[in-house]
Parts: C-alpha cells; structure tokens; sequence
C-alpha cells in the first residue's frame, strides 16, 4: 500500500504499507486491518464526523485488484497495489463552489 505525504502522520510516518492479510482477504478485511493496525486513520473516515473541509481517507486501485478484492472475488494477489491518500470534506451543509 502506498500512502501519500499529508496522510503519513496517520501511519507513523510510513510511504509503504504491508498489511499482511490472507491471500482471501476483501475490501472491508483490508480496511479493518488498517483500521487495528494504524488507529489514529479512524478520524479519517468519510461520514459526519470529522472538521469540514478536513480531509478523510481515500483508497484507490486498478479494476482488476477491485474485482479481486470485492467480496466473492477471490482476494488479493501478491502484485495487488491499494493507494492511500486524502480529499478534503466539504463544508457541511455548504456548496463546494459556483454560483447557483
């Protein structure tokens, strides 16, 4: 797993990740190994919690490892890549821009 600079606080500092799941592990194994392994990403969730305009936790990976890890999908192949990074909430309530 690759993690991107603003998010490194939440992984002591780490670029690289290896959550040794099982070779059958799906999407939601993946993010409660995350979540035990580096709990300070908690606060990065998506939902209502959190400051607007914050930032929250974004995975992203090709559509062949997203069919791997969909469940009934087999789990993660050895080559499988997950990436790490952040978009900032928006206001709450709030528009995210243009006039209406």
């Amino acid at each position: 797993m690759s993690v991107a600079p603003g998010l490194r606080g939440a992984f002591d500092g780490r670029r690289e990740l290896s959550l040794g799941v099982p070779a059958t592990a799906d999407i939601g194994d993946v993010v409660e190994a995350l979540l035990r392994l580096y709990p300070r990403t908690q606060k990065l969730l998506a939902g209502d919690g959190g400051d607007a305009g914050g930032p929250y936790l974004h995975m992203a990976l090709d559509e062949a490892s997203a069919r791997e890890l969909s469940p009934g999908g087999g789990g993660m192949d050895a080559g499988c890549r997950l990436y790490v990074f952040a978009l900032s909430r928006p206001p709450k309530g709030g528009r995210t821009g243009g006039e209406g």
